[in-house]
């Protein structure tokens, strides 16, 4: 089974003559183990076929499953994104009252995991990221590359089978970047799915396939094993 799969989405925004057409008609399908890479010129839907996949906007038209469930369909579709699907925003979005452990923090105890519990569990991801010594000191306190780390903490925390990355690498120099395609890497062969929007040829190289959109549509798909095997 596909961890997620989109079929003829489309996302328009707007009526009329000044319709905005974001998505037109794209299907995609993310196997559990795999690592897709998204990239595209700016303004290309690549935002927009994120959000789609892990049910923070809806389609227009199409269908978007995940694990086999239409999220048309899911009523406590909040819950479902919190347990199955992990985050990297390009504005971050963390809570600036809450420290880079309570942030990583947060998704777990929303899901019902006891803070002792859901600590240990940021701390780890933390520890990963280098950010162990820092657990205690507000997004305002740490720098932009740290605090990109600190989202990307909250997303691999617990037990997601879909990640959805946005530019994860933007804030972050060259071998802070590798480190963190290193862990989406390992998350893959641990059996999540992801999806990576990146702008960096070097970046899209780790992936398994690399869909290219343009104007809202998949031009080109590239399966990465078969180019580096030529």
């Amino acid at each position: 089974m596909t961890v997620v799969r989109l079929t003829e989405v489309a996302r328009v925004h707007g009526e009329g003559a000044t319709a905005v057409h974001a998505l037109k008609g794209v299907s995609l399908e993310v196997a559990p183990g795999e690592l897709v890479a998204i990239t595209g010129p700016s303004g290309s839907g690549k935002s927009t076929l994120l959000n789609l996949a892990g049910g923070l906007d809806r389609p227009t038209s199409g269908t978007v499953h995940i694990d086999g469930r239409d999220l048309a369909t899911v009523r406590d579709l909040a819950a479902l994104r919190r347990r199955s699907v992990g985050y990297v925003f390009q504005d971050l979005n963390l809570i600036t009252s809450l420290t880079a452990a309570e942030n990583v923090m947060l998704p777990r105890e929303l899901d019902g995991v006891r803070s002792r519990l859901a600590r240990e569990e940021a701390m780890t991801v933390l520890a990963e990221m280098d950010l162990a010594d820092l657990a205690d000191r507000f997004p305002d306190e740490l720098s932009g590359g740290q605090r990109q780390r600190v989202a990307i903490a909250r997303a691999l925390v617990g037990e997601r089978r879909l990640l959805l990355a946005d530019e994860p690498t933007g804030a972050l120099d060259t071998h802070t970047g590798d480190e963190i395609l290193h862990l989406l890497r390992a998350r893959c062969d641990a059996g999540a799915a992801v999806l990576l929007v990146t702008h960096e040829p070097r970046y899209a190289a780790w992936a398994d396939r690399v869909v290219f959109l343009c104007d809202g549509s998949i031009t080109d798909s590239t399966d990465m094993s078969l180019e580096s095997a030529r």
